[in-house]
């Protein structure tokens, strides 16, 4: 019994879909580095064009007392920004890291290191309305987290209220494992009244796992792993809003150490906003490649208002092969490419800007 918040379980799977399930169960098990290139900024393997990033510190020439804001333009890219803060690791991962005396602001006197999403790159204020579908997927671990164990790792906030949604991971240092929660505020007032679940537990330091965030309709939902669901109907009172997701560090406590905070690795995020039908009828395990010799897949949708543009979102499918703005995956698998399962996302995008990101797989053998 959850209250407000349903606890549902996703339906049984055909026969014929259980290999591709355990395929993308594996992906969220153990993240495909060759996916992710360590060399580059977070901005070479991610598509970063729509988000901006807020860092725990200030601007060199900015004042001393309002964290670093990062524009997209400056973000995204394979020269983008990168910094102690915000950096690709050595796995490939996007990855953020918040001292509990790192600087806040922003309406918030608890650092963080966050991206924000920016419809417009160039306005603020050009946001979603819940009406619509809006949908946030990410892969992570949880590297390091502070004294109180507690991260925020993804929201959906509101221009002028207060978050709708979080999604945050909660570490016990006795039973040396986390849970995943999700908070679903019922008003948009700080406080009660809202609705909590746990959506994962027994999560330990370093394991990865996937959340899903998703507002549909005026349903607001939360998925971790292929656990039960969190589902919250909005209330009118959110109505005359519109909202933004975030993913990264954000704390919950603050204090003096420098060496206390948190440490959380992406290595998938993708925000979509698919509209008019817009559908990928790709599966998600793509036909496999065989080193030196030729390859070609090409990556379908319906639906929409016009056109199809694919691009990637998060990581890159195996060396040798690139995406094509039509959606072909061609060219020859790279010989050290073999025998491994690569992972990353592509967005669909229509001639009105409506887009939707799948994850796909594909195994290079010998």
């Amino acid at each position: 019994m959850c209250n407000a918040t349903k606890c549902l379980q996703r339906p049984s799977l055909p026969p014929g879909l259980y290999q591709i399930a355990a395929l993308l169960a594996s992906l969220t098990i153990q993240p495909v580095a060759a996916a992710l290139d360590p060399t580059l900024p977070p901005g070479g393997n991610f598509a970063l064009e729509n988000w901006n990033i807020t860092v725990p510190a200030a601007a060199e020439q900015g004042p001393a007392n309002i964290p670093l804001t990062v524009s997209p333009s400056a973000l995204s890219g394979p020269s983008g920004y990168s910094s102690a803060w915000f950096y690709t690791d050595a796995d490939g991962a996007m990855t953020f890291w918040t001292p509990v005396n790192g600087l806040a602001g922003g309406g918030s006197p608890k650092p963080r290191s966050e991206l924000r999403e920016m419809i417009d790159p160039g306005n603020s204020r050009v946001n979603w309305q819940i009406g619509a579908t809006s949908i946030l997927e990410a892969q992570l671990r949880v590297a390091q987290v502070p004294d109180d164990g507690v991260v925020i790792i993804g929201q959906v906030h509101g221009l002028a209220f207060p978050p709708l949604v979080l999604v945050y991971y909660h570490y016990d240092f006795a039973s040396q494992s986390g849970q995943v929660i999700a908070k679903l505020q019922t008003l948009p007032i700080q406080g009660t009244p809202f609705n909590k679940q746990v959506l994962a537990s027994d999560i330990k330091l370093g394991q990865a796992f996937v959340y899903q965030i998703q507002i549909d309709a005026g349903v607001a939902s939360v998925q971790v792993n292929s656990g039960p669901i969190a589902e919250m109907a909005i209330d009118p009172a959110w109505d005359d809003d519109t909202f933004y997701f975030k993913a990264g560090a954000y704390l919950h406590s603050a204090s003096d150490d420098p060496d206390e905070g948190a440490r959380v690795k992406f290595y998938r995020l993708a925000a979509s906003h698919p509209a008019a039908g817009l559908t990928i009828t790709s599966k998600a395990a793509l036909p496999n490649a065989r080193v030196g010799q030729p390859y070609l897949s090409t990556l379908q949708a319906e639906g929409g208002l016009g056109g199809s543009t694919w691009s990637l979102v998060s990581g890159h499918p195996p060396s040798g092969l690139s995406l094509s703005p039509s959606g072909e995956l061609a060219g020859i698998a790279d010989a050290d490419q073999a025998s491994t399962l690569h992972s990353f996302m592509a967005r669909v995008r229509d001639a009105n800007g409506n887009n939707l990101a799948k994850s796909f797989a594909i195994l290079v053998q010998p």
